[in-house]
């Protein structure tokens, strides 16, 4: 079977895992004593490394299975973590993803990993305590007292399940251990180990296996697996049938004696660590098992399908199927208002109420539609507490990460672009923003450096900021720089606002860092951030005060979306203003403007607001609203700013789809699209924050 039909399911699911494994790890150090936190981080690897060899890429499966090692020391008490043992997971985390990317990219997923493996290796030798030492020296003499069961690997009997193999050597049974391998070629291996219990249950009964049932039956495991069993038959004839079985490559039988099973027996605290991860084995084994009424079932389903529903509750979709599904639904919303405009000229009633069904039945489509594109920023969020960990080590800093509004929903196209700006603006954050220890405490400040990572919506986009409580940006050491560097000339300077100085920081190459560093300086990559958040059709911005921080805004439009909009007529013209950012309509006096310091502005609601003439701005070529008495207006907000925008006349609300404007017409001022009206004509569609300053 070709493996290469799977290759995108293992590399979506092997991000998943290293994700998982990456937040684990941080929950870990900071609660090093949760053994349930370790259980969750082993899960993992163990899927990771049973995925890897199942696919072929031995090198990644090596790697995990020398991390799995010492996780499993951990899990069962054997050792407890410490930084060296942080850094080295890690370590061998950051090596896995490189690994995976290399498969992304068409590689064979190989690197070199010595060093990592080295230091894996140290912990296993028992540096950190000496009864790990001895734990480990114990599984190889168990594996020689077991003649040919050498490959047992450290697999160990807790104290119930040890008892229960010898009452049963005393009642004239034989106890075995059997190490069964499968085929390298096999696909099934769920199937084949199923077939392999039900042969042992058949004629005896099984107490332990490794891996658990659990994972058997979800194909977590290489291709070797190992059961403690009674059996009625010889180790020959247990040879013989088990063989019998396609696609099994290689079985050893080795009977126990009461020498081999007291070598093979944990302690009390690794069984009670354990117990938990196989439960099927140790619940179900309550009694001796003298009296042959005792059931022990350790038996994997019939077939792999029969794994818990709740393994199946979520599907990949390839993005082009989104992309063309948005695309069919807005060619049937157009047609939708189309049909809804002839009904109400028409006026039959069954054609009416056919429509308003159908209305009905499309807007919630929609929604769904909607939905299916959107993806939480959380995919986006959740590796920068691993990044400002790294950070805060690298450059002997303390800092800590605040994350709101993970769950605020961005189109997935925009996702996958946005992390590597994001990643940037933290570097610099962290890098050049946050000061070192004694210069926070000399300042009065916390020892600790905060940075804030938010993301909320606002009208028809989302605003994703990065905030720290660092030094702030020198606005005379900017304006040197800058000046040096070519990018202002000295006249100019003395013309710059504040807000304009501290957006030179991404200009091409610029940067205030006084010296390199392998993390970052404040504008170091910052030009690239711009150009890449303008390509996507948003916009950054920069807010400094110099000794108490600096905040970096980023605006991102959600794309390919279809919105509710307030339709409005300007002369022989009409526009669209997304209804998320409409706070309420009205009308004014021309007597009701006041004039301020050049500028037109309105009472609204006990406060003063700008008063932004569309005509004006859109160079209207039929309308002025100068020659009007009274004027409809639209209160417009953008976080906590509003504006009133005069408008001639409102057409009424209505859903429509947000089509780009082409690649000949980007960046127009105050236009973010377009979209195609029920009569077949084009509206554009207006960009209300690009109407506040």
């Amino acid at each position: 079977m070709d493996m290469n039909a799977y290759l995108s399911m293992f590399i979506d699911e092997s991000n998943d895992h290293l994700q998982s494994l990456n937040e684990n790890l941080l929950q870990l150090e900071g609660n090093p004593e949760d053994l349930s936190i370790v259980q969750s981080i082993f899960r993992s690897a163990h899927t990771l490394k049973g995925m890897s060899a199942t696919m072929g890429f031995e090198d990644l499966a090596a790697l995990t299975h020398e991390m799995e090692n010492v996780l499993d020391l951990v899990r069962n008490s054997k050792l407890k973590m410490d930084s060296f043992i942080f850094d080295t997971l890690f370590k061998g985390l950051d090596a896995l993803e490189a690994m995976v990317q290399d498969i992304v990219g068409g590689g064979t997923g190989k690197a070199d990993v010595t060093s990592i493996v080295a230091s894996l290796q140290g912990i296993l030798k028992g540096d950190y305590k000496s009864q790990t030492a001895a734990s480990t020296a114990a599984a190889p003499s168990a594996s020689a007292n077991a003649g040919g069961g050498e490959a047992s690997g450290g697999v160990l009997l807790d104290q119930f399940q040890s008892s229960i193999l010898l009452q049963s050597m005393e009642a004239g049974h034989q106890p075995y251990y059997v190490q069964v391998s499968v085929d390298e070629n096999c696909v099934l291996k769920a199937a084949r180990s199923y077939m392999v219990f039900n042969l042992l249950e058949s004629n005896g009964e099984i107490v332990k296996s490794e891996p658990s049932v659990q994972d058997l039956e979800q194909e977590k495991f290489d291709r070797t697996f190992t059961v403690f069993t009674i059996s009625t038959l010889t180790a020959e004839q247990l040879y013989e049938q088990i063989m019998n079985i396609s696609e099994i490559s290689s079985v050893t039988v080795t009977p126990l004696d009461a020498e081999t099973l007291a070598s093979l027996t944990s302690a009390p605290a690794a069984a009670a660590v354990e117990a938990p991860e196989k439960p099927a084995a140790a619940e179900s084994a309550t009694a001796p098992l003298a009296n042959d009424s005792v059931k022990i079932s350790s038996k994997p389903s019939a077939a792999p399908q029969s794994a818990p529903a709740a393994m199946n509750k979520t599907i990949r979709v390839d993005i082009d199927r989104l992309d063309t599904l948005m695309n069919l639904f807005s060619e049937l919303l157009i047609d939708r208002v189309r049909l809804e405009q002839l009904a109400s000229e028409i006026k039959r009633t069954e054609l009416t109420e056919t429509v308003e069904h159908m209305s009905r039945v499309s807007s919630d489509l929609q929604n769904i539609v909607l939905k299916l594109r959107m993806v939480p920023v959380d995919s986006v969020f959740n590796r920068f507490p691993r990044l400002v960990r790294d950070m805060a080590k690298s450059l002997n800093k303390k800092m800590e990460l605040i994350i709101t509004g993970a769950d605020t929903e961005l189109d997935r196209t925009v996702i996958d672009e946005i992390g590597d700006p994001l990643v940037h603006l933290i570097r610099n954050s962290g890098d050049h923003g946050i000061e070192s220890v004694e210069e926070r405490i000399a300042s009065g400040k916390s020892e600790t450096g905060t940075i804030h990572l938010r993301a909320f919506h606002s009208g028809n986009h989302v605003f994703i900021e990065v905030e720290e409580d660092g030094r702030g940006i020198n606005k005379q050491k900017v304006l040197q720089i800058a000046i040096k560097n070519g990018v202002v000339t000295e006249e100019q300077s003395r013309n710059l606002t504040e807000e304009e100085i501290q957006m030179l920081i991404f200009a091409p190459g610029f940067s205030t860092a006084d010296k390199i560093s392998d993390i970052s300086g404040r504008g170091v990559g910052l030009d690239v951030v711009k150009t890449k958040i303008t390509s996507l059709g948003g916009n950054v911005t920069v807010t400094s005060a110099e000794g108490k921080g600096t905040k970096f805004s980023v605006q991102l439009p959600l794309t390919l979306s279809i919105i509710s909009a307030m339709l409005i007529k300007l002369g022989s013209e009409k526009y669209a203003i997304p209804l998320s950012s409409i706070v309420e309509t009205g009308i004014i006096k021309r007597s009701g403007i006041l004039n301020v310091h050049g500028n037109q502005m309105v009472e609204f609601r006990g406060s003063i607001i700008p008063l932004v003439s569309l005509s004006s701005v859109l160079e209207s070529p039929d309308y002025d609203e100068s020659q009007e008495q009274e004027t409809e207006i639209v209160v417009i907000r953008k976080g906590d700013k509003m504006a009133a925008v005069m408008v001639e006349e409102f057409i009424g609300q209505s859903e429509i789809v947000l089509k780009t404007l082409g690649k000949y017409l980007t960046n127009v001022y105050a236009i973010s699209g377009a979209t195609i009206l029920g009569d077949g004509y084009v509206a554009l569609i207006i960009d209300p924050n690009a109407l506040i300053k």
